[in-house]
């Protein structure tokens, strides 16, 4: 970053704390209320820079670093709540970066009058505008795709914006969006303010800086480890619809198991957690509907551990503190990689030993690897329990719950009180012998489980490499990349395929042949590698190999039907 203004310097000798920067005193309480003391590196150094002066600013941070508070307190501070305009545009390259940007804001500015915006692709048109027109939010939150979308149909205008910021910019080049961004960056008022957070810095980002800021502040935060040692990280590659029977066998599998299952959305909580306690398990839910009271009383019983399991969503997560957890398990890959390393932190804690294991279906393969990547580890790819060591499994840990009611009753032999009704129990089974008692106790206790697992049979998808040509090794070890697997000879699985969101749809007169054509057109791909498309009235998706993908978000004039035509990623 040579010639692009000097570094802001920030003396370690001492530790800050937020009360200490420029800050009103309604962002100081909102700090207060989510319990933070200290700021991180990033925090600490651009927090101050920002809020107390007008400038241009470029920060190298990696995720994971807290780089998103460190622009969203200062640029609070400068919002004004009367005025009802979009004052600040925040682009980020994915819908799940923009959610959690803008839930950051919303918990940042809750004792103030700002309201913000989450702009993105997959989500009604018509809902968006409406919100835009009723809210009038002073801070719009979007991917790039979106926003042009909505300023090319004149629903969004960035004359009176005064600060433009974009997160994680090199991902935004690495997505194809650049060119977007640079529209975008041309549309915006010509006085504004910029500011730019990227852990990597390309020759197209520095071009943009040179040409586009002026003078700016530059804050670089040397890399830090991400992942931590104690923690031994795996994955399994299931299907989406076999999670919670992928996390049962799981948990049977475990000799003990006392951690957090995260959940993207407060519904998957609902299910899984419903899926487990019909099926006997001991969990507690905790997601953002709950009321307080309901909040302390499952977090009283996790903490007492008279459960197991605590189910939760990211945001619900952040009320546990607990250092001795065994186990983090993400239902699904999670899109953010901050997430991750937030996740999988809370085992191993304290010196102890932790295990975080995560469910990825095979559309999530290409995620996997960015993970590896940030995390700059090999996650080991496992394979779940055959059904032999699962029948193993639950009939030793089904005997030892009863150990401490065969040990009482060998205790106080005549003393060990029972019901009167046992009589009618112990006349009924005194027609059976030895043998047929213990064959009636087994069926009892656990034919069900073990009739479920003969019929499921295995659920994990077989993986392979292009390299080796051998199935369950990890991409980091490779350095290659997934190819198909299969579950059995008749039905091959789509890794290695990207999920793709197309902004028109049936109302746009889209049918399933004149998409196929048009993109098997556009990037040479045969029609019949086009799977799972799924037609709704105003958008569509489409699975496509990873290869195209790339190709596909890149596409610029596009037409269907005189429609352009948008595409992006999606993790839907």
């Amino acid at each position: 970053m040579r010639g692009i203004q000097k570094h802001y310097k920030l003396s370690k000798e001492r530790i800050v704390k937020f009360e200490e920067f420029n800050l009103n005193n309604n962002l100081l309480k909102a700090i207060a209320d989510l319990g933070y003391v200290e700021p991180t590196e990033i925090q600490a150094k651009a927090i101050p820079l920002l809020s107390e002066n007008d400038v241009d600013f470029v920060g190298q941070a990696q995720t994971g670093t807290g780089k998103t508070a460190a622009f969203v307190l200062p640029l609070l501070q400068k919002i004004d709540p009367d005025n009802k305009n979009i004052q600040a545009l925040i682009l980020a390259p994915t819908r799940e970066l923009a959610n959690q940007v803008r839930d950051e804001i919303v918990k940042l500015s809750k004792h103030t009058t700002i309201k913000s915006i989450a702009i993105y692709g997959g989500f009604s048109y018509e809902k968006q505008k409406r919100s835009l027109k009723k809210d009038r939010p002073q801070i719009v939150v979007g991917t790039p795709g979106r926003i042009m979308d909505l300023m090319d149909q004149g629903t969004l205008k960035f004359d009176q914006t005064n600060y433009m910021i974009l997160d994680e910019a090199d991902e935004m080049l690495n997505m194809g969006f650049f060119e977007d961004v640079q529209l975008i960056l041309a549309a915006v008022n010509k006085k504004r303010r910029l500011w730019m957070f990227s852990a990597t810095m390309p020759r197209p980002i520095l071009n943009l800086i040179q040409k586009d800021f002026k003078n700016p502040e530059v804050v670089k935060i040397e890399k830090k480890s991400l992942s931590n040692e104690d923690i031994e990280q795996r994955y399994y590659v299931v299907r989406e619809r076999n999670f919670k029977e992928a996390i049962c066998r799981i948990i049977d599998s475990e000799p003990e198991m006392y951690g957090i299952v995260f959940c993207r959305t407060r519904q998957d909580t609902r299910d899984l957690a419903d899926a487990l306690l019909t099926r006997g398990y001991s969990v507690e839910t905790l997601h953002g509907e709950l009321g307080q009271n309901q909040r302390d009383a499952a977090m009283a019983k996790f903490k007492a551990r008279r459960v197991n399991l605590m189910i939760c969503t990211d945001v619900a997560a952040r009320g546990i503190d607990v250092n001795n957890l065994s186990h983090v398990i993400n239902y699904g890959a999670p899109h953010d990689l901050e997430s991750y390393v937030h996740r999988t932190g809370r085992t191993g804690r304290a010196g102890m030993k932790g295990i975080a294991i995560t469910l990825a279906d095979p559309r999530q393969l290409s995620q996997m690897r960015r993970i590896e990547s940030f995390i700059k580890q090999q996650i080991q790819l496992c394979k779940l329990p055959t059904i032999d060591q699962l029948k193993k499994s639950l009939v030793c840990k089904g005997l030892e719950k009863l150990n401490p009611t065969i040990e009482a009753i060998f205790e106080k032999g005549e003393d060990f009180k029972l019901d009167e009704t046992f009589e009618i129990f112990k006349d009924r089974l005194d027609l059976l012998s030895r043998e047929e008692l213990e064959k009636l106790a087994f069926t009892w206790f656990f034919n069900k489980d073990l009739k479920r697992y003969r019929e499921l049979g295995p659920i994990d998808e077989e993986v392979f490499s292009r390299k080796s040509g051998s199935r369950g090794v990890s991409p980091a070890r490779q350095g290659g990349s997934f190819e198909k697997g299969r579950r059995s000879k008749a039905r091959p699985m789509r890794a290695g395929s990207s999920r793709l969101f197309i902004n028109i749809g049936k109302n746009d007169g889209l049918n399933l042949n004149t998409l196929l054509d048009k993109i098997s057109q556009e990037v040479k791909v045969n029609r019949r590698d086009i799977q799972n498309v799924d037609l709704k009235a105003e958008f569509s998706f489409l699975d496509i190999p990873e290869r195209y993908g790339q190709q596909l978000v890149s596409l610029k004039n596009v037409r269907i039907n005189n429609k352009p035509v948008r595409l992006e990623f999606s993790q839907k």
